[in-house]
């Protein structure tokens, strides 16, 4: 059975086993899925916010609805390269103006070694892993907190070195 149909079964700290994902479509299932469970954290690592993953309609809606429901849930996103969703727009940085408080996006120190992975934490527990920029192809863990705690270390490392984007700030005129 595909992450497609297995998505509304699953859930966050509860599923156990690794699934492969191969293609836009099984990223879309188990990102929306993950994110709209999220109660504490989501934390995204990505090299440059590929549209075709984080500017789809549900994703977003994962996102919005996952900020808007609770507050206290801190939405974190790291990004290699802003400069090209900076140019051409993108429903994640629309949203992110909008729910300042809930959502921060800060740019990957130039220090950081480069690293062309991409994943998502929910929750310190919960992980997708995309293998490499360019390629639709990874694995999810709705329960792995061990993996998950282990890239949300490296996460917070470089959270701590890194600056918010200047790129996407509100202009106060």
């Amino acid at each position: 059975m595909s992450i497609q149909n297995l998505a509304p079964l699953l859930v966050v700290g509860e599923s156990t086993g690794s699934i492969n994902l191969d293609g836009a479509e099984d990223f879309h299932a188990a990102l929306s899925s993950m994110v709209g469970q999220a109660q504490s954290t989501v934390m995204l690592f990505t090299q440059e916010l590929d549209p075709e993953l984080y500017d789809q309609a549900e994703f977003i809606k994962a996102v919005s609805d996952t900020a808007r429901s609770n507050k206290r849930c801190e939405i974190h996103i790291l990004i290699c390269n802003s400069s090209k969703v900076a140019r051409s727009g993108h429903r994640l940085i629309e949203l992110q103006k909008r729910l300042s408080s809930a959502i921060k996006i800060h740019n990957i120190p130039d220090t950081e070694p480069a690293n062309n992975g991409e994943f998502v934490i929910v929750d310190g527990i919960a992980i997708t892993h995309r293998f490499s920029m360019g390629f639709m192809q990874g694995s999810c863990e709705f329960k792995s907190p061990s993996e998950a705690q282990k890239k949300a270390r490296y996460f917070d490392r470089v959270w701590r070195a890194s600056s918010p984007c200047q790129e996407f700030r509100r202009l106060g005129i």
